[in-house]
């Protein structure tokens, strides 16, 4: 059996052990992310942080990476870099749909109630909808996380290093209002991008496929 991958389904196991130990730290990480939202300024940022049109405009800023992905290599190495990241769209939408929604959603039916939901005391930012009994998974971080570790698979460090912190960037202001838990997004989304990452990385899909469909291409 693989052991990389034998290995990345052990640390998933462990993980999701240990999420009963996570109430304390959920606690106290939104308490000192909520605090964020003590002044209007912050409020504001916070705001436009969860707003659909920074969602929408979060599409461009990863056509952009993949873009400087595309345009900083040999030209002779595009087509196979394109089907490496195409491969990297259909695997996160596949992520998204098939685990978070279908399995977590609809056959295993997680729930569990974001901090706003269930904390009287926090700051909270009324044009905003944070409260929700499904915060488990984070389908918005699963996705940005997604897209950073798989571009930085393909890409490298020097240009994926720069889309891990922006996804990290991004997974911060639904930890601020209160719409999940640290948890939601270190524990399950962090055991289903794992998953994922692990088939492409320690399978012969992340290297064999790109490469078939490159080649097919070039023979048409």
């Amino acid at each position: 059996m693989n052991k990389k991958l034998l290995a990345s389904g052990l640390i998933i196991v462990l993980l999701l052990a240990s999420f009963p130990l996570w109430q304390s730290i959920d606690l106290h990480f939104f308490r000192w992310a909520n605090s964020l939202l003590s002044s209007n300024g912050a409020k504001t940022f916070w705001a436009l942080g969860n707003h659909d049109l920074t969602d929408f405009v979060e599409d461009f800023i990863f056509l952009g990476f993949y873009l400087a992905g595309l345009f900083t290599i040999p030209k002779k190495d595009r087509r196979l870099r394109l089907m490496q990241y195409i491969l990297c769209i259909v695997l996160t939408a596949l992520t998204i749909i098939l685990i978070n929604r279908v399995l977590c959603r609809d056959i295993l039916h997680l729930k569990r109630e974001s901090p706003s939901y269930v904390l009287d005391d926090g700051i909270r930012l009324t044009d905003v909808k944070v409260n929700s009994t499904k915060s488990f998974p984070g389908d918005h971080a699963t996705t940005v996380l997604m897209f950073a570790l798989s571009y930085a698979y393909y890409s490298g460090w020097r240009l994926g290093l720069p889309a891990i912190l922006y996804a990290l960037l991004r997974c911060m202001p639904r930890l601020v209002v209160g719409a999940h838990w640290l948890s939601d997004v270190a524990i399950g989304s962090g055991c289903i991008v794992l998953f994922s990452m692990s088939l492409l990385a320690f399978t012969p899909l992340g290297q064999r496929l790109p490469l078939w469909l490159a080649s097919k291409r070039r023979a048409h």
